[in-house]
C-alpha cells in the first residue's frame, strides 16, 4: 500500500506494484459563471479521485490512481473565451489509448471518473467494451449521493450552481469570488418538446445563459462543500474496494444464478 498515484510513484515502485484497478479522472476547461475558476470540474474531480484512491488504498485496495484529463467535451460554450473542447471522438480516442495501456500492464479494471455534465461516455463504451479485456466502470461523480445532494443543498442546479461553488470553497477558496457571481437564469425555450423535457437540442451556452451559469448559487458554503466532498468520497472509495476485491470471471460483474 501507498503507491496508488502514478505521477508520485517511481520506476522501481513500480515494478514492484500489481494494481488490480485504475481511476482516470476527467475534468475540463471552460467558464463557470463569474465567480468560479475555469478549472472548477478538474479541480472538484481531481479532489474526490485522490481522496477516494487514498482512503481505498488505506483499506487494502490495489488502486492507481491515473493523471486527470483536463480538457473534455465542451462544444457548446465555445461562445464563451478560452474554453478549451475536444470533440467527442478526440475523447473516446484518448481514453480508447488509455485502457490499452492498462490493458498492456495487466491491469483488468478501470473506473472512469466523469468530472463534466458535456461528457456522454456510454456510446463509447458500449462499443470498446467488445475490444478490451479491461472491465471499465464509469461514474459521473455527482450523481452518486443523491439523498446528500437533496439534503445539503437548497437550490441545485446544473453548471455554477450552489453545489459546485460550494466545493470550491472547501478546496480552493482562493479562486472564488462569490461577489461577482450572477443568478444562473436560463432563457426559456420556444420549443413545447424542450419545455417538457422529451425533446433535444446542443445547447449554445452563450444563448442559454447570461455568464454560463445555469442555477443560482447564493447558498454556498464551505461547510456545505466539505459535507457533501465527505459523502462522494466515502462512497466512491467504497466502490473502489469493491472493484479491487472482486474478481473478473466468466460471469463479471453478476452474481451467479
Amino acid at each position: 500500500m501507498g503507491n496508488w498515484k502514478l505521477v508520485d510513484t517511481n520506476l522501481g515502485q513500480a515494478r514492484e506494484e500489481q494494481y488490480e484497478v485504475a481511476v482516470l479522472p476527467v475534468g475540463a476547461t471552460e467558464a463557470h459563471n463569474l465567480h468560479l475558476p475555469y478549472g472548477t470540474d478538474t479541480f472538484a474531480v481531481e479532489a474526490i479521485a485522490e481522496r477516494a484512491c487514498q482512503r481505498a488504498d488505506a483499506q487494502g485496495a490495489r488502486v492507481l490512481l491515473l493523471p486527470a484529463i483536463p480538457i473534455s467535451v465542451n462544444e457548446n460554450t465555445l461562445g464563451f473565451p478560452w474554453t478549451m473542447s475536444l470533440r467527442p471522438s478526440t475523447l473516446f480516442r484518448i481514453v480508447t489509448d488509455v485502457v490499452s495501456c492498462l490493458e498492456h500492464n495487466g491491469i483488468p479494471k478501470l473506473l472512469l471518473l466523469n468530472g463534466h455534465g458535456g461528457n456522454e461516455f456510454k456510446p463509447h463504451l458500449r462499443e470498446l467494451c467488445r475490444q478490451t479485456s479491461v472491465q471499465i466502470m464509469l461514474v459521473d461523480w455527482w450523481t452518486c449521493d443523491p439523498e446528500g445532494w437533496a439534503s445539503i443543498f437548497d437550490n441545485p442546479g446544473e453548471h455554477g450552481d450552489e453545489m459546485e461553488p460550494s466545493l470550491l470553497l472547501h478546496l480552493r477558496p482562493d479562486l472564488v469570488n462569490m461577489h461577482s457571481a450572477d443568478a444562473g437564469s436560463t432563457r426559456e425555450p420556444r420549443l413545447t418538446a424542450m419545455r417538457e423535457g422529451w425533446g433535444w437540442m446542443a445547447r449554445p451556452g452563450e444563448k442559454l445563459t447570461t455568464n454560463s451559469g445555469v442555477g443560482d448559487p447564493a447558498a454556498a458554503t464551505a461547510e456545505k462543500g466539505e459535507q457533501f466532498l465527505a459523502r462522494v468520497t466515502a462512497k466512491i472509495a467504497q466502490l473502489i474496494l469493491e472493484l479491487s476485491n472482486t474478481p473478473v470471471d466468466d460471469m463479471y460483474p453478476y452474481l451467479d444464478a
